[in-house]
């Protein structure tokens, strides 16, 4: 089983087990596994409380498995203090309700620890997409949090070295909207990590385990 940590492809397909990341006022309900969450670049101030009460309604559907994406976005046209602010309320929920969260960052990466400092957050977590340094990927990891790797892997040189000496527990993998298959970024990560593809299945399936709190069938 390929297990998809981020998409925005609904694929169905029998040997891919996709988290889909969700928008609250588009939901899809032929997603089997999806996330939720407002995200930083969609904001509108006139529907903001009524996107949370889905995302709360949503928290109950069995299949939700975390809140997300949601971040901050330094490039993207929405106020930033706002964003902080819807940023900071989603944040609230997934602590209170105890679900790991699904993490946008651009430019932002320092603001978004620091919040998670100061709201003293024990849920975890997974920044997306991560395509940045060694050093900022283990202040991540200190504060009990994770990177997913996706289509920046196949091309990054400098991230294929830190993704190949990286704990297995500490990563997961997703195709976000890029049209490259979660397949072929398995196969990739696990020849980098000099493993099968097996193997890499098995880890994830922990590492969802473990986060996710949803066991896998492997076979």
């Amino acid at each position: 089983m390929f297990l998809n940590t981020h998409t925005h492809h609904l694929t169905l397909k029998s040997d891919v087990l996709e988290l889909y990341n969700q928008f609250p006022k588009a939901l899809n309900h032929e997603a089997k596994l999806f996330s939720i969450g407002i995200h930083p670049a969609y904001i509108k101030t006139s529907s903001i409380q009524e996107e949370i009460e889905i995302i709360l309604q949503s928290l109950t559907h069995q299949n939700c498995l975390a809140i997300g994406e949601i971040g901050l976005d330094k490039l993207c046209e929405t106020n930033f203090a706002l964003q902080i602010s819807v940023f900071e309320q989603q944040l609230k929920i997934a602590e209170q309700y105890r679900f790991p969260v699904i993490i946008h960052s651009v430019r932002a990466y320092q603001e978004i620890l620091q919040i998670r400092k100061k709201l003293k957050l024990s849920v975890p977590f997974i920044f997306h997409g991560f395509n940045k340094n060694e050093q900022l990927l283990n202040q991540i990891i200190a504060q009990n949090c994770f990177a997913s790797f996706g289509k920046n892997l196949l091309s990054n040189k400098n991230l294929q070295i830190i993704f190949a000496n990286l704990s297995a527990d500490q990563f997961f993998l997703e195709n976000d909207a890029s049209e490259i298959s979660i397949q072929e970024i398995y196969a990739f990560a696990a020849d980098l990590r000099k493993i099968s593809i097996e193997e890499l299945q098995l880890q994830q399936a922990e590492n969802w385990n473990t986060i996710f709190g949803y066991e896998i069938q492997l076979k």
